[in-house]
């Protein structure tokens, strides 16, 4: 009985899989936000920031496949303190250069070729329309202070 519990608790563990390949090809990424100066129009809620090779310092930064799309949002708990960054390539399209745009509420990014539109509100980057099936890739963001740290 014991070894059928440990062979059935290995098999549950080798069969779960929380990881999730996004169709976005792994790029590094690595950002230094200051929401004291340079960055901190990101401090107002709804605020949305688009990071690129021509927008950064290249010789410490980098900004994955399509660029990153920062986006100051709310929590699960609705605290306003919610910083969420996403690959701004559209999960369809599978190019650098097709980059979501952001919406004039600033809720939604919309990819402008095939019209896939994402949440970004509470930070999670789903589809809500088009033909997109997976959200846009989204990187960590620790926030020390008035410093965010973007990363992959």
């Amino acid at each position: 009985m014991k070894r059928f519990i440990l062979s059935l608790f290995a098999l549950l563990l080798l069969g779960c899989n929380s990881t999730f390949d996004s169709s976005v090809p792994d790029w590094p990424v690595y950002l230094e936000l200051d929401l004291t100066y340079e960055d901190r129009d990101l401090k107002a809620i709804q605020a949305y920031k688009l990071y690129t090779p021509t927008t950064i310092n290249q010789a410490t930064e980098k900004t994955g496949f399509g660029g990153v799309l920062v986006y100051h949002g709310l929590s699960s708990t609705g605290a306003t303190d919610a910083y969420y960054a996403f690959d701004a390539a559209c999960p369809v399209e599978h190019q650098a250069n097709v980059r979501v745009e952001v919406d004039d509420d600033a809720v939604y990014a919309i990819c402008p070729r095939c019209e896939s539109k994402f949440e970004l509100l509470n930070g999670i980057g789903n589809p809500v329309e088009g033909p997109a099936t997976e959200g846009l890739k989204q990187y960590y963001v620790d926030k020390q202070g008035e410093k965010l740290y973007i990363r992959y």
